[in-house]
């Protein structure tokens, strides 16, 4: 009898800390709720990226087409920040006029000292729709810690748009943008719970697959396209030097009509 209470003890235990574990369990945030894009932009592809149906892996370029606080609806713009005018008016303006100059306040000069830690580090909630927009796609980044973090350089979005190939696997078709010389790009922050609203290219191709949106450890939803399944691979061979493939291709008479 004793051995039997024994064996009912440790398995009312067992069960209870079972119970206990589950209630303990952090929940976790629900996914934001995308707001109501207005006034539309009439982009076309030449605007952002190389081209509509690239067919080697191509050059990301994603702008803050929004950056501010989550609102029920949005009005997007061609570009929040512009270099050029923060460098024209860096030292002619007094600090007062800096700071009226369109989202200044999620600007910092890049010689100016900051605490923001690399943005790869940082955990941002990242979110594409299906829904298209003047045949874009619209990504979401929100920043869900309680701290300030740095979201961006110059102004660009370091995103990275990912396929599934045909093993299942994850393998980026762009590659990161990278600013020639550093010297003048600023960081681009953004406050807790804010948001930043960017355009994601919707490429033609006879290859459907998922794809989603990589930032560092931070990895988006997965939504349904098409690319051409060559996106994959890169022009240059391991020694920099173009492809014979792609040297054969720019040699055909259609391409020499361009």
């Amino acid at each position: 009898m004793k051995r039997l209470y024994l064996i009912l003890a440790i398995f009312v235990f067992f069960f209870g800390c079972k119970n206990e574990g589950k209630k303990n369990k952090p929940k976790s945030e629900p996914l934001t709720v995308f707001p109501t894009i207005v006034n539309p932009l009439n982009l076309k592809y030449e605007s952002l990226f190389d081209e509509e149906s690239p067919t080697w892996i191509s050059t990301a370029n994603y702008n803050f087409n929004y950056i501010g606080k989550l609102k029920d609806s949005i009005s997007l713009e061609i570009e929040s920040f512009s270099i050029a005018e923060f460098q024209e008016n860096r030292k002619k303006c007094s600090k007062i006029e800096k700071r009226q100059l369109p989202n200044a306040e999620y600007y910092i000069e890049w010689d100016k000292k900051n605490r923001y830690s690399f943005m790869q580090e940082q955990k941002v909630e990242i979110q594409i729709s299906s829904k298209k927009i003047n045949n874009f796609y619209i990504a979401l980044l929100r920043n869900r810690t309680k701290d300030t973090i740095p979201i961006g350089f110059g102004d660009r979005i370091p995103l990275i748009l990912e396929a599934k190939n045909r093993l299942g696997k994850w393998e980026p078709i762009q590659e990161r943008f990278v600013y020639m010389c550093g010297n003048g790009v600023g960081t681009i922050i953004l406050p807790p719970t804010e948001i930043a609203i960017t355009l994601v290219p919707n490429f033609k191709g006879n290859y459907k697959t998922q794809l989603r949106l990589s930032m560092g450890i931070n990895k988006s939803n997965a939504i349904f396209g098409n690319i051409n399944y060559r996106q994959f691979e890169s022009k240059f061979d391991e020694n920099g030097e173009y492809k014979e493939e792609y040297k054969n291709e720019i040699k055909t008479p259609e391409n020499n009509q361009r």
